[in-house]
């Protein structure tokens, strides 16, 4: 008998949807793992829901700017030094409203695909204003430029919610939504109150504080804030992978100090910049030569890490902090590793044993059989031992009663982060 390992890379994109301002540039995550070169295939970037559908399309090493959707035009580019390592992530400039959507990314000769969701969105401060008459002050807030559609609210000097009508919210011809609200207060109190409006799927807040003191008032608006990803960030091991963190609204970081760190290490720091250094002394030792910042993006408030050759140790919680600015915000890193199992035969008189094995696995996979139509086929719980690496190998095995017939079979090894490989025989 012979056996045949048939090895297709699948194209891996993010599980989650991708966040971006408008105005700002947006990288839409899409990679071929196993690693191949992509330099020589065609790459098509689409939105199915446009006509032409087509946003990039890249064949034999040239951009068809006649197949694409006219307001893609001059915003959209492949990393071409990345292809050869399988990366055909596409680079959209200069975000609008207007490119809120799905994305299929398709390489036709390998017949894979995958689909991102891209959601845009917009922020800006409250404007408060004060009404007087002869027993309260009335407090306006007003907040235009926002989507998606925010949700606002007022608290006092000790951050308790105050009581206040609902807010009216109105979506202009631009798409982009204003937000007000007013809440009365006593002349008499000296307080300080807060307009605060956010967009949790955007992860964006802005306020407006106003301190009352008689007759006399003075307002704060606050400074930017630190923005990340939702959701964890997931890196294959001996990648690359950038975790994001912006300043919004974009503020020069070129002099900033500017903290990564892990809380749970100790020296805590992965890379420290200050004074437009990098700070070594500071930094956990299996992080030497393996980390940057994309000095190029400093002056756009852009203060994302690049971490090199990513290994199992590096998962966990990271800290993007400016101690000037007194923000910070927390990135989870989830490292997965993959690899294709390995199929043996067995035979005895009466049956024929198919023992399945994949090595070099993280998170924990799963394992199934499948028969030539794609249905499960029943067998026992599989094995799963962690060796000392922390990688996990995954084995089980399949009894089948002899026949003259060919059969065909397949397994699957599946880890939870998307990753997929198939054997067949």
């Amino acid at each position: 008998m012979f056996i045949f390992i048939l090895i297709h890379s699948q194209l891996i994109g993010p599980t989650q949807p991708i966040v971006a301002m408008i105005g700002h540039d947006v990288i839409l995550p899409c990679h071929l793992d196993p690693a191949e070169d992509a330099t020589a295939m065609t790459v098509e970037w689409a939105r199915p829901d446009l006509e032409p559908r087509f946003v990039h399309v890249l064949r034999d090493g040239l951009e068809l700017d006649e197949k694409k959707y006219h307001l893609y035009m001059g915003r959209t580019s492949l990393l071409n030094n990345q292809l050869k390592h399988g990366d055909v992530s596409l680079k959209l400039a200069t975000v609008k409203l207007s490119d809120e959507g799905k994305y299929k990314c398709f390489i036709p000769t390998l017949s894979k695909e995958t689909f991102i969701d891209l959601v845009v969105g917009a922020a800006s401060s409250p404007v408060l204003t004060i009404n007087k008459d002869t027993s309260a002050v009335v407090l306006d807030c007003e907040s235009k430029g926002w989507h998606p559609k925010p949700e606002l609210f007022w608290l006092d000097a000790e951050g308790k919610l105050l009581s206040a009508g609902a807010p009216e919210t109105v979506r202009g011809p631009d798409g982009l939504y204003t937000v007000s609200n007013s809440v009365a207060v006593e002349k008499s109190h000296s307080n300080s109150y807060t307009c605060r409006v956010q967009q949790h799927k955007i992860q964006q807040t802005r306020e407006t504080q106003i301190h009352l003191e008689g007759e006399q008032y003075s307002k704060h608006m606050t400074l930017s804030q630190l923005i990340g990803p939702l959701q964890p960030i997931v890196a294959m091991i001996g990648h690359d992978v950038i975790l994001p963190c912006q300043l919004d609204p974009a503020e020069d970081a070129t002099v900033m100090t500017v903290e990564w760190a892990r809380p749970d290490l100790e020296p805590r720091f992965v890379h420290v910049l200050h004074d437009g250094l990098e700070l070594d002394e500071k930094k956990y030792h299996l992080y030497m030569g393996r980390t940057s910042l994309l000095n190029n993006q400093l002056m756009y408030g852009d203060v994302s890490l690049k971490l090199a050759t990513v290994k199992l140790s590096d998962e966990g919680k990271y800290k993007c902090f400016i101690p000037t600015l007194s923000k910070e915000m927390l990135i989870d890193l989830v490292v997965g590793a993959a690899s294709s199992p390995v199929l043996t035969i067995n035979k005895d008189t009466s049956a024929v044993v198919l023992d399945c094995e994949s090595k070099g696995w993280h998170p924990k996979p799963e394992l199934f059989w499948l028969d030539g139509e794609g249905n499960l086929l029943p067998a026992g719980a599989p094995e799963t031992v962690r060796g000392p690496d922390g990688l996990y190998t995954v084995t089980q095995q399949l009894r089948r009663r002899r026949s003259n017939r060919r059969r065909e079979r397949k397994t699957e090894a599946h880890g939870r982060e998307g990753g997929e490989e198939r054997c067949q025989t």
